[in-house]
């Protein structure tokens, strides 16, 4: 094409593909506030590209910044609601702001859509066990170590709640009581 003329489609599409790849550089290289800088220049001129918002909602966690991350990732998921990565990510952002009711709902959701995909059981028991609830933490976390045996923090959390409760029987449970004479 001429130099001087309009640019053709693939080259317009290019330059927010290389500002996304920079902003994600920065982020790799822990410039979480350069990184922050670009990716928002790329989601104002292009508020459809979701990895961006993904990144984006990244670097703002990263930087402690859990209300724009939050907001970042719940625009990611209205781009593509059936990403259990996203939920994930929206999850922790939730569970940063201490609203652990709606993380546990965003973990089950992603359950719903990849009852397997990795971290999610773990970041449930977590808010499980923050919400006062250890029986169900324990089975999370139960569920994510046999996906996943290898997953390091997992087995050090579980040892930390059986450590904290004595251990899981019923009545600590809050499972239903034995039948009085038992």
């Amino acid at each position: 094409m001429w130099p001087f003329g309009p640019k053709s489609e693939e080259e317009k599409q290019e330059a927010p593909r290389e500002q996304f790849r920079e902003g994600t550089r920065a982020l790799e290289r822990g410039d979480t506030a350069e990184a922050i800088r670009i990716l928002s220049a790329v989601v104002r001129d292009h508020p459809d590209y979701m990895a961006a918002r993904l990144n984006l909602g990244h670097a703002c966690y990263t930087s402690g910044e859990f209300v724009a991350a939050a907001r970042q990732f719940e625009e990611a998921q209205k781009l593509d609601p059936k990403n259990p990565k996203i939920l994930l990510n929206q999850a922790a952002a939730q569970s940063a702001l201490d609203h652990l009711d709606e993380a546990i709902d965003l973990l089950i959701e992603a359950l719903n859509l990849d009852a397997e995909f990795r971290d999610v059981h773990y970041n449930l028991a977590i808010a499980y066990w923050r919400k006062g609830r250890p029986a169900e933490a324990m089975a999370e976390f139960e569920m994510e170590l046999a996906l996943h045996p290898d997953h390091e923090p997992a087995k050090a959390a579980m040892t930390r709640l059986k450590a904290e409760v004595g251990g899981l029987g019923e009545e600590d449970a809050g499972w239903a009581e034995k039948p009085e004479g038992t």
